[in-house]
C-alpha cells in the first residue's frame, strides 16, 4: 500500500484523474439498460489494462498522459474483453450453485433482505433459515473469492506479461494463493479505509480510495510477478561463469 502512495504522489493529479474517469466509466456503462452489468464486466479488464500502464510508466519515470488509460483498447484487447468474459461466466456459475443449494429457503432471505430495515434481523433471519442456506452461503462466497483471486491480477498479466486468458487467470489465483496471508490482510485493510472514507461528504474519500486501489493492486502484481524482459536478465545473470577474484585468465 505504501508503494502505491509513493506512485500516486509521483504524479497526483494524473494518478487521480486517471482512477476518476475510469470510475465515470464505469458507471456509465452499469446505466445502459438491460446489458449495462454485462458491458462493465467486460470492460473491466481494460480499464485495469490501461491504468496499470499508468503504473508502469510512473515507476519507469516515463512521460505520463491521461491517454495511456485508454491503452487497453489498442493491445490486445480481446484477450482483456475474454478474461471479463471468464469473469462473466464464473459469476453466473457461482449464483446458479448458490441458488441451487439454497433453495427456496434462499429465496425466502434474499425476499426479506429487500424489505429487511433493521440489521439485527436480517442477521437473525439467515441464522434461523436453516443449514441449506448456510452452506449456500458459504460456497458461493468460497466460490467468488476464489474467482476474484484469479481474475485480479489477469488484466496485468495479459497486457503487460503477454499471457492468454486462461494462463493469466491460472497465474493470478496461483501467485494469490501462494501470498494468501498478505493478500487477505490487505483486503481488510482496504475495506477499513474504504469505510473510514465513506464517512466523508460528497464522496471525497473516493478520490483517494481509487487510486490508491488501483496502483496497490499494480504492486502487488509487481511484488509477485516479474516482466519478461526481467526474466530474461535474470537467466542470462543465472548462465554466466562466476568470475572470482583469485582467478586468473588462461594464457596462451
Amino acid at each position: 500500500m505504501t508503494h502505491g502512495y509513493m506512485l500516486i504522489m509521483r504524479s497526483p493529479l494524473l494518478s487521480i484523474s486517471s482512477a476518476a474517469i475510469a470510475a465515470v466509466i464505469i458507471l456509465l456503462t452499469l446505466m445502459i439498460p438491460m446489458v449495462g452489468p454485462l458491458l462493465a464486466i467486460l470492460l473491466m479488464p481494460i480499464i485495469i489494462a490501461g491504468y496499470s500502464r499508468i503504473c508502469r510508466a510512473l515507476e519507469e519515470d516515463e512521460q505520463t498522459k491521461l491517454p495511456l488509460l485508454f491503452a487497453g483498447f489498442l493491445k490486445y484487447a480481446p484477450r482483456l474483453i475474454a478474461a471479463g468474459g471468464f469473469l462473466l461466466i464464473g459469476l453466473l456459475i457461482a449464483s446458479i450453485t448458490t441458488i441451487t443449494i439454497g433453495g427456496d429457503a434462499l429465496a425466502a432471505l434474499m425476499d426479506s433482505a429487500k424489505s429487511a430495515n433493521d440489521p439485527e434481523m436480517l442477521v437473525t433471519a439467515m441464522w434461523s433459515a436453516g443449514s441449506n442456506v448456510t452452506m449456500s452461503l458459504v460456497v458461493g462466497f468460497t466460490l467468488t473469492f476464489g474467482l476474484m483471486m484469479a481474475f485480479q491480477f489477469a488484466p496485468m498479466l495479459i497486457f503487460l506479461s503477454n499471457l492468454t486468458p486462461i494462463a493469466a487467470m491460472r497465474a493470478s489465483f496461483s501467485g494469490s494463493i501462494r501470498n494468501f496471508i498478505p493478500y487477505t490482510v490487505y483486503s481488510i485493510i482496504m475495506q477499513v479505509i474504504a469505510l473510514v472514507l465513506s464517512f466523508l461528504p460528497i464522496n471525497l474519500g473516493m478520490v483517494v480510495l481509487l487510486p490508491l486501489g488501483f496502483s496497490s493492486l499494480y504492486v502487488g502484481y509487481r511484488n509477485i510477478f516479474p516482466f519478461p524482459d526481467e526474466i530474461v536478465a535474470s537467466q542470462t545473470a543465472a548462465n554466466e561463469p562466476e568470475i572470482r577474484p583469485d582467478d586468473t585468465p588462461p594464457t596462451a
